[in-house]
């Protein structure tokens, strides 16, 4: 029996989606990529598989890994040979042109640019491989359309970024404003004491306001270690500015970075600050969940504020250690692809470790029966998906915050030659069928069982460190549990501060939004 049909007959209610992931993941290993990747070579003369018919498609393993500029040796991160051929920029269009008609969610509406013609890059040709229809609120129907290189993958699935530790929030408009969300555990930035709320005000000298945006987001995204530049920073409650050099580093990923337990009229309530879904994020749940459960909390507050999300395997496990006994036999999610895909079984809660120090083993779980998550615009994907799941199981969940960011939609990371491009491929729905949330979920007054959640509707307060019981949003999840409402009013401070950075937007790769199968 091969691996393609195995996996066909795993029974995913009620057990770990990696059961299924990880024979994916390995067929994907084996092939160099989801979009094949076997055979012998593609010839190129007249009416060969390199020639182009309008709307004709021959399969994408005839071009996968047939590259312009083949990659040689090994990938730094994964060590695992690259798959890379000799080809041309042809076959790097070829592949992606019939990779989309194949898993793109949407392949009816895509137009059918000729790959054979010189004009495009493979990435500016991806960039036309989507579609441009409008939904009936006049937005985009696809906004999650995008590719990096492979080696920013590879980095960012190990944990690993390049950077100075900081997580930042911008106005782009005038004038431009730049403020710190926190700084990694151990960065650069958290040994210059670089806190919450600090305001960057010039770069090298120059000013934030004016300086070019591409100099701008290269100094404070470098992609390498050992980058040095200045910054002159306003902390908060300071009156006059200071100039810190920070030096980029390979940073480790804060998936978790404070785990607490709060105390609040004679109970506990437990407090988790979650950043990304990586594999690595599995053992700090771990921990964090044992030390919230020896704690007794019977209440958690679950901070996804700025998780753009990431692997659904991730998810699963998460929603598992919140709910615990509360999943069993119950839908985490099921997807929907295009009509070419033969249709799945609906996938279960994950009540088992995939990686690290717990692969194999059982995870803790809190077996709550209702959960609080904090949110802004930047809560989204993976993020999302664990709201959606719970509150599909009946699980109640309270959001306090801001509107989430509206992304149901999931990808497979495909590679190809160097870049890994993202296309959407399925949408979810949770075990009641809804998953039409692409406006976001909202902090609401009542809940309506659909897109509105009972909630709190609360600015970003960056005048106070992430899980202090005063900050604006902890506090009305704490207020909204006390007392079954929400707070009436902020502080002045916390006022001024939230007015000035509640316009921004997080500073991050659009790839970081995401909800991954792999």
């Amino acid at each position: 029996m091969n691996e393609s049909s195995a996996l066909k007959k795993l029974p995913l209610i009620g057990k770990s989606p990696l059961l299924a992931l990880s024979v994916t993941a390995l067929l994907l290993a084996a092939c160099g990529g989801g979009g094949g990747g076997g055979g012998g070579s593609p010839s190129s003369s007249s009416g060969d598989v390199l020639g182009w018919t309008p709307f004709v498609y021959k399969t994408s393993d005839n071009f996968a890994n047939y590259c312009e500029v083949p990659r040689r040796g090994n990938s730094k991160i994964t060590g695992l040979p690259y798959p890379d051929r000799s080809g041309s920029l042809v076959h790097e269009r070829h592949f992606l042109r019939s990779w989309s008609f194949e898993t793109y969610l949407w392949f009816e509406d895509l137009i059918d640019p000729n790959p054979t013609a010189a004009v495009d890059t493979p990435q500016r040709y991806f960039e036309r491989l989507k579609s441009t229809k409008l939904t009936s609120s006049g937005s985009a129907k696809d906004n999650f359309h995008f590719y990096e290189p492979t080696e920013n993958q590879e980095a960012w699935t190990a944990g690993i970024t390049y950077g100075y530790g900081l997580n930042l929030k911008a106005n782009w408009g005038i004038p431009r404003t730049i403020n710190v969300t926190y700084s990694d555990t151990g960065s650069p930035a958290a040994i210059k004491g670089i806190k919450r709320g600090a305001k960057i005000i010039a770069i090298d000298g120059l000013s934030v306001a004016t300086v070019n945006i591409d100099t701008l987001v290269d100094a404070l995204y470098p992609s390498q270690v050992n980058a040095v530049h200045e910054f002159e920073i306003m902390d908060v409650g300071a009156s006059t500015s200071r100039k810190v050099t920070l030096e980029s580093a390979s940073l480790p990923t804060d998936s978790v970075s404070v785990a607490k337990t709060i105390q609040q009229n004679g109970s506990s309530v437990g407090y988790i600050q979650f950043n990304t879904f990586i594999p690595d994020a599995q053992d700090q749940w771990v921990a964090a969940i044992n030390n919230l459960k020896n704690a007794g909390v019977s209440d958690l507050v679950v901070d996804m504020r700025y998780n753009g999300g990431g692997y659904i395997s991730v998810a699963a496990q998460v929603g598992y250690m919140i709910a615990g006994s509360n999943t069993t036999n119950k839908v985490f999610y099921q997807d929907v692809a295009n009509s070419k895909s033969p249709k799945e079984d609906p996938w279960g809660f994950a009540d088992t470790g995939f990686y690290g120090l717990n692969k194999s083993l059982p995870l803790p779980t809190l077996n709550l029966q209702r959960v609080y998550v904090l949110s802004t615009s930047g809560t989204c994907s993976a993020s999302e998906l664990v709201i959606n799941s719970l509150r599909g199981i009946g699980v109640s969940v309270y959001l306090i915050g801001d509107t989430t960011c509206g992304k149901p939609y999931g990808f497979f990371p495909q590679p190809n030659c160097g870049t890994t491009y993202y296309t959407i491929q399925f949408k979810t729905v949770n075990a009641k069928g809804f998953g039409e949330y692409s406006d976001g979920f909202i902090p609401s007054t009542t809940d309506n069982g659909l897109d509105k959640i009972k909630g709190c509707k609360v600015k970003d307060d960056l005048s106070h460190e992430l899980g202090d019981p005063n900050e604006a949003l902890l506090a009305a999840a704490l207020h909204l549990r006390a007392t079954g409402s929400c707070p009436s009013s902020t502080s002045s401070r916390q006022q001024k501060m939230s007015e000035e950075a509640f316009s921004g937007e997080l500073v991050r790769p659009e790839v970081r939004e995401i909800m991954i199968r792999n």
